[in-house]
């Protein structure tokens, strides 16, 4: 009879998540069930299983957002980037769609305290394949 090692399990770690072929940075705080709620075309916010406690976010079309920041804070791709910059650029960028909309000015929020909060940033990003 031969025994067969177990792998040993890692406990999950919270990171911002670039992935270059959709082009977005998500976030999930716990390694649990999560429901995604799509707010708008950059934004999903992402729930735990009651869809009523914020677990992540996810932020669609990140490089145009990086480029931006970029040159604003004179940032190379290999330094971290603080998602609450990449949600304060992307809610200066489409102010007035989402002023326009309580539900969407709230979903913004909610993303920006989460990321504040969780001090989440982006390590080690760059924009090559």
């Amino acid at each position: 009879m031969t025994t067969h090692a177990q792998p040993e399990l890692v406990p999950y770690t919270p990171a911002a998540i670039y992935s270059f072929d959709a082009d977005c940075v998500e976030y999930v705080r716990s390694d649990s069930f999560a429901m995604y709620e799509r707010i708008d075309a950059r934004l999903t916010l992402i729930k735990d299983a009651t869809g009523h406690n914020l677990i992540g976010f996810k932020i669609k079309g990140f490089r145009n957002t990086f480029e931006r920041l970029k040159s604003m804070h004179d940032l190379s791709d290999g330094q971290f980037i603080p998602m609450i910059s990449a949600i304060e650029a992307i809610y200066t960028e489409m102010a007035d769609q989402i002023f326009a909309d309580p539900k969407i000015k709230a979903a913004y929020h909610a993303a920006f305290q989460l990321a504040s909060n969780d001090n989440v940033k982006l390590a080690g990003f760059s924009l090559a394949a």
